[in-house]
C-alpha cells in the first residue's frame, strides 16, 4: 500500500480526535507545489518527528491541568485506570500516579515514601523530553526506604537539601510517572493502602524545604485524560508555545534554524497564513504516519525468526539511557518514532519487566479491527509473576475506546487453559461460541496492535524457552 494511500486511511480512521480531516489536508500537495513549499513541508514533517516526546509530555500535563492537576501536585488514581486514560500504551494492572513541576524559579524536590508491608511504588523521574534521571521507589535508587530527590538546574551553586540525592535536570519542566507495586492484586483492601502510600508523596520548592508542606492529591480515575498528542495542523502551535517555556539544548540549534523555516521561532508571534497553515494540515498527519511505519516495521527488531513480533524499543535505549544521543548525532528520527508509541522512559530498562509488539500479520497487513485473529500463549513461560496481552489502537497508541476488557493475563482465574497449558487469546468485532473468557474485542473501523508485557523475567525468558506463535486469521 503506498504512503499518500495508507495517509488517507489514517485520515479516515481517526474520529477526529488524533488526526485533521481529510479535506483540511488535501489543500496542500506536495506533488504538484513549488520547491519552496515543498522543502517547508518536508522541514514541518521531520520537526515534529523531532518533538514528539516533548509533545508527548505536554498534552500529558495539559490534561492533567485540565483536570485539576497543576505543578507540583500528585494525581493519582485511587482504582485500575480504564480507556478513559488515553495516553500511550499505559497498562491497566496498577493504578498510574502523576506528578510534574518546574525548575526555572528554584530547584525543587521530590519525595519519595517508604515502602509499607505488602505495598510499594516505583517509576521513573524524567526532564521533559523523557529522558531519565533516575529510578526511585521500591525498585529504583532508594529501594523502597523512602528517599528526597533535590532537581536542580545546570551548573547549579545555590544551597542543597541534607541527605538529599541530587539530580541536574537540564530543561525546565520534570515529570514522575509512578505505579504503586501491590502483593496480592489490586483489592479494595490494597488499593486502599496504595492511596493512603501515594498521599505521602511530595513535590516542593527547596525553599520551603522545613516547612509544613500542603500538597494537593487529586483523584483522576474515572475522568477521560486526553493525553495523545494530536497529529493534524494544531501540532505546530503546541511546538511553538513549548520552544518558548523550555530550554533550547545544544543538540537541538540546528533544529531551530528549520524550525525558523518553517514559520516557528521562539519568543516571536506564531502567526502561520493560510498557505503556511495548509502545508502544517498536510505534514503533521504525515509526520505521524511515518512513525507509525518506522515503529512497528523498521526500527524495532524482529525477535523470533520469520515472526513479526519485534522489540518494543528501537536498538540504543540501553546504550543512551533512552535519550539515543550518540557521540556523533542524534537519532530525533528513532526517539520521535519511539514517543508516537510509548509515554515515559526508565533508567534500567528491562530489569523488571520484558515487552514484545505484534502489528502485523504473517503477510506484512496491518491488524485490521473487522477480522477476527487468535495467538496462543505458550504454557509455562518463565515469568516469576505473570504475563498480560493489551490491544491498543493503532493511530493513538492508546486503549480502543469505550472497550473492555483490554487486556488478559495469565493472573486472571476465569481465563481457559489449553490441556497442554497453553493459552489461546481472541481479537476480534465478534465473540467466538465458547471463547468468551479468552476475547479481547476490537473495534471494526480500527487497526490495532498487542504489546506483550512479562512481569518478573527469568533469565530463561530470553533464550529459546519461549517462542511466541504468529497470529492466525480465524474468520
Amino acid at each position: 500500500m503506498g504512503r499518500h494511500r495508507n495517509l488517507a486511511t489514517i485520515k479516515a480512521l481517526a474520529f477526529g480526535v488524533v488526526l485533521a480531516t481529510a479535506g483540511q489536508a488535501e489543500d496542500f500537495n506536495p506533488s504538484n507545489a513549488n520547491t519552496a513549499d515543498r522543502m517547508t513541508y518536508h522541514r514541518a514533517v521531520d520537526a515534529a518527528v523531532w518533538a514528539m516526546p516533548l509533545m508527548n509530555f505536554k498534552f500529558y500535563i495539559d490534561a492533567l491541568a485540565r483536570a485539576g492537576v497543576g505543578p507540583n501536585d500528585i494525581g493519582y488514581n485511587s482504582q485500575v485506570q480504564d480507556w478513559r486514560f488515553q495516553t500511550a500504551t499505559p497498562n491497566n494492572t496498577t493504578p498510574y500516579i502523576h506528578a510534574y513541576w518546574n525548575i526555572k524559579d528554584g530547584p525543587v524536590v521530590f519525595e519519595m515514601p517508604a515502602s509499607v508491608e505488602g505495598i510499594g511504588i516505583f517509576g521513573t523521574v524524567m526532564d521533559s523530553w523523557q529522558r531519565p534521571l533516575d529510578d526511585v521507589g521500591s525498585k529504583g535508587r532508594d529501594r523502597g526506604l523512602g528517599a528526597k530527590y533535590l532537581l536542580v538546574p545546570p551548573n547549579y551553586d545555590g544551597p542543597l537539601l541534607r541527605n538529599a540525592l541530587v539530580y541536574e535536570q537540564e530543561t525546565n519542566f520534570g515529570f514522575a510517572v509512578l505505579r504503586p507495586i501491590i502483593a496480592g492484586g489490586p483489592t479494595k483492601e490494597n488499593l486502599a493502602k496504595a492511596t493512603a502510600l501515594t498521599k505521602q508523596i511530595k513535590v516542593y520548592p527547596l525553599s520551603e524545604a522545613g516547612e509544613e508542606v500542603t500538597t494537593n492529591y487529586v483523584d483522576v480515575y474515572g475522568v477521560p485524560l486526553e493525553m495523545t498528542p494530536k497529529m493534524d495542523g494544531g501540532i505546530y502551535g503546541h511546538i511553538h508555545e513549548m520552544i518558548g517555556q523550555e530550554v533550547v539544548l545544544d543538540r537541538d540549534l540546528a533544529m531551530m534554524g528549520a524550525l525558523a523555516r518553517v514559520g516557528i521561532k521562539r519568543n516571536e508571534p506564531f502567526e502561520p497564513d493560510a498557505n503556511l497553515q495548509a502545508i502544517y494540515d498536510s505534514a503533521g498527519p504525515e509526520a505521524l504516519e511515518y512513525m507509525i511505519d518506522q515503529y512497528h516495521r523498521v526500527l524495532n527488531p524482529f525477535v523470533f525468526e520469520g515472526k513479526k513480533w519485534s522489540a518494543l524499543v528501537p536498538d540504543g535505549s540501553r546504550e543512551t539511557e533512552w535519550s539515543y544521543e550518540y557521540p556523533s548525532y542524534y537519532d530525533y528520527v528513532a526517539r520521535g518514532a519511539l514517543y508516537y508509541a510509548i509515554i515515559t522512559s526508565v533508567k534500567n530498562y528491562g530489569t523488571a519487566t520484558y515487552y514484545l509488539d505484534l502489528a502485523e500479520t504473517p503477510d506484512g497487513e496491518w491488524l485490521e479491527g473487522n477480522r477476527n485473529y487468535k495467538i496462543t500463549v505458550p504454557a509455562n513461560v518463565p515469568v516469576r509473576d505473570f504475563w498480560s496481552i493489551t490491544t491498543y489502537d493503532l493511530v493513538t497508541a492508546s486503549y480502543l475506546r469505550d472497550i473492555e476488557p483490554s487486556t488478559l493475563d495469565s493472573n486472571m482465574a476465569d481465563v481457559v487453559k489449553n490441556e497442554d497449558g497453553a493459552v489461546d487469546i481472541y481479537f476480534g468485532p465478534t465473540a467466538l461460541a465458547g471463547k468468551e473468557n479468552n476475547r479481547l474485542p476490537t473495534y471494526p473501523e480500527r487497526r490495532f496492535f498487542l504489546p506483550a508485557r512479562f512481569y518478573g523475567q527469568e533469565p530463561s525468558l530470553h533464550d529459546s524457552s519461549l517462542e511466541m506463535n504468529q497470529n492466525e486469521r480465524t474468520a
